[in-house]
């Protein structure tokens, strides 16, 4: 929970749409710098005013729409970006190039554990128990 004056701050600077969203989607409001973006649209700020281990943050894409609070995942963020946000690196991805990805790696994509587009496995080996049909007779 934030104090009064860094409330109405947090109001006063981004704006009662932007507030409200915030105060829905975090549960905080929080006024910084933009960083830098992702390739995936998330966008990263810092204020060196907070307390420490809250000088950083991430705003989803997906965060578009007042009620999409289920859609922000951690699985949404690079390595390069997770190394800054966790204080792994003092620069942003944007300044320090060495967490660039090798030509050779696989292009990033976030986990989709419990969504439709999830891997589902199937079995190729045949069943050790076999369904019981019942044979009904007729009735005479």
């Amino acid at each position: 929970m934030s104090s009064f004056p860094r409330t109405v701050k947090g109001f006063l600077t981004l704006g009662p749409s932007r507030f409200m969203r915030q105060l829905n989607n975090i549960g905080d409001t929080k006024v910084g710098t933009l960083v830098g973006t992702d390739k995936f649209g998330n966008q990263y700020f810092e204020n060196l005013h907070e307390s420490y281990g809250r000088t950083r943050w991430i705003q989803f894409a997906k965060e578009d729409s007042f009620f999409s609070r289920a859609e922000a995942n951690a699985s949404q963020v690079p390595a390069e970006w997770h190394g800054w946000l966790h204080r792994m690196l003092d620069a942003p991805p944007t300044v320090d190039k060495t967490m660039v990805a090798p030509k050779w790696a696989v292009e990033y994509t976030e986990n989709l554990t419990g969504s439709p587009k999830a891997y589902k496995s199937y079995n190729t080996t045949r069943p050790k128990f076999q369904t019981w049909t019942p044979k009904v007779a007729k009735r005479a």
